[in-house]
């Protein structure tokens, strides 16, 4: 009998481990979105919780006195504010009264305007004076003494 003799068996090889197949592929490319929005709604929840406190009102004590109602008829007017530190607001923005010529000259454009001048009861007269007459200096024709109505 004759016994045949096999040749070297060839092996069969697997493909190596660090080949990706198309389905691999397709899970690396999605992106996980849920903690991305979670961490957007903390943010927008720290945000409208934050937002108000950052608002800081002007302290500015007006003084009390019965009068008529401002006529709101005609141009827009420009409000400027004194605190009782003295410190000059032109719309929000604080101004330095050796500034302010050029400021109000800027926002004016030479155009006629209204000004309501919103001052702290506890100003010095002499301050006002020097405000009111920058006014008078730039050419503001037109200026309104913002008060509050008295309490009965």
């Amino acid at each position: 009998m004759g016994e045949k003799t096999r040749g070297p068996e060839k092996e069969i090889r697997s493909p190596p481990m660090a080949v990706k197949t198309s389905n691999d592929l397709g899970d690396l490319a999605e992106i996980n979105v849920t903690p991305l929005v979670d961490v957007m709604l903390v943010l927008l929840i720290i945000f409208i919780i934050t937002a108000p406190m950052l608002v800081q009102g002007l302290s500015v004590n007006l003084p009390k006195q019965q009068a008529p109602a401002l006529n709101t008829k005609g141009d827009e007017p420009l409000i400027l504010t004194l605190t009782r530190d003295q410190v000059i607001l032109l719309g929000d923005e604080p101004v330095h009264l050796k500034l302010l010529p050029d400021r109000l000259g800027a926002v004016l454009g030479g155009a006629p305007r209204p000004v309501y001048l919103k001052a702290d009861e506890s100003l010095p007269y002499g301050f006002v004076i020097s405000v009111l007459a920058v006014l008078d200096q730039v050419g503001v024709e037109q200026v309104g003494m913002v008060t509050q109505p008295e309490s009965r």
